[in-house]
């Protein structure tokens, strides 16, 4: 372990002005609707802020211990993760899908707990394999046997995005930890056509991706999601139409404080805000790829690399579906998406990245 240092400011500030964002844009998006379903104006303010206070004190506490301390959780994590996901599966739907976990007034999502514990996973699992990853037989097992469980699961609830996106951060892991690009051919190759075969044979989601080639020849043919999205976007032009003002959350634009709230900021700040933002996430993906290249050691590389690629791609993700470049997904935005799991856990490993920014050392 290297010298401990001080924080990786910039990280700091990016995160913490995200998060800050996210609970005034969950209240401004959110309240006519509350006021409307629950009678009650901060109903998701409240719930947000509690998640908020709660994450904080782990956030603080994970830029502070060892990260050497995850090692022995990365196998217990995954399990848990593959728990949550096939638990979900036998609990009632919401909104036809099975992604929740409830436990009284506090919802998890399966998906968002397993993806922050794969990566935890694989920096562990890989940094102790280091170049055996090259050979095939090392990278069928567990990594292959791992992937193929966990897309069953997310497929079943169904959930296309997420079994997407953490099938390419897995692969990107794979990579940057030097497997071969054959080997990974041999496991992305059946993937793909598996997953023609999911869509366009047996129809699984295919709404879905129509809707997305409807909406790429017109943004207003696509889904009522979509054509709701980018009215708010053009709506709030390029200073949008003030905070607190949108019109589109008096329930035009569906989950306008969740998986839609880029959508919210866009007409209530304009491409001013929505800059500032993408901004933000560009400079945590810059100063997290930049904590991995100056890590004490293998582990705390892949760890931080992980880390930085989930927020990022997920961020980008949200925003592809939001502005109709990318087929509907549920991936929420994070640090600024209304959901207790998420806000909790990207705090938290976000506070893991900044703990490993602290370390001067590098590895060879």
């Amino acid at each position: 372990m290297g010298n401990s240092g001080r924080l990786d400011y910039w990280l700091l500030f990016s995160i913490l002005t995200l998060v800050l964002i996210g609970v005034i844009m969950v209240y401004s998006a959110s309240g006519f609707m509350a006021q409307s379903k629950y009678n009650d104006q901060l109903y998701f303010f409240k719930k947000q802020l509690l998640w908020l206070l709660m994450a904080l004190p782990f956030f603080i506490l994970a830029t502070r211990l060892n990260y050497q301390i995850y090692r022995k959780l990365a196998l217990p994590a995954l399990l848990v993760g593959f728990v949550l996901l096939g638990v979900v599966l036998f609990l009632p739907a919401t909104k036809g899908v099975h992604r929740w976990i409830r436990l009284g007034p506090i919802g998890i999502q399966a998906t968002e707990v397993f993806k922050y514990a794969l990566i935890l996973f694989l920096a562990h699992s890989l940094s102790r394999k280091m170049n055996k990853i090259r050979q095939f037989k090392h990278l069928l097992v567990p990594y292959l046997l791992v992937l193929v469980f966990f897309l069953g699961l997310i497929l079943l609830e169904p959930d296309l995005g997420s079994a997407m996106l953490i099938s390419a951060i897995f692969l990107l892991l794979l990579f940057i930890a030097k497997a071969r690009l054959v080997h990974l051919a041999t496991l992305l190759l059946p993937g793909l056509a598996g997953f023609l075969i999911l869509v366009f044979g047996l129809g699984y989601e295919k709404d879905r991706i129509m809707d997305y080639v409807a909406g790429l020849q017109d943004p207003l043919q696509g889904s009522y999601q979509l054509r709701q999205a980018a009215i708010s976007l053009g709506n709030g032009g390029w200073n949008g139409i003030g905070l607190g003002e949108g019109r589109q959350k008096f329930l035009f634009l569906p989950e306008p404080h969740t998986d839609f709230i880029f959508a919210s900021i866009g007409e209530e700040g304009g491409f001013v805000w929505l800059s500032a933002i993408l901004s933000l996430f560009l400079i945590i993906g810059w100063r997290g790829l930049k904590t991995a290249l100056s890590a004490p050691d293998y582990f705390g590389f892949l760890l931080a690399t992980g880390i930085s690629l989930t927020i990022l791609s997920s961020a980008l993700l949200n925003v592809g579906v939001v502005t109709g470049a990318l087929p509907t997904t549920g991936i929420p935005l994070p640090f600024l998406s209304y959901g207790g799991s998420s806000l909790f856990l990207s705090l938290t490993f976000a506070g893991i990245l900044l703990n490993i920014s602290k370390q001067k050392s590098s590895w060879e």
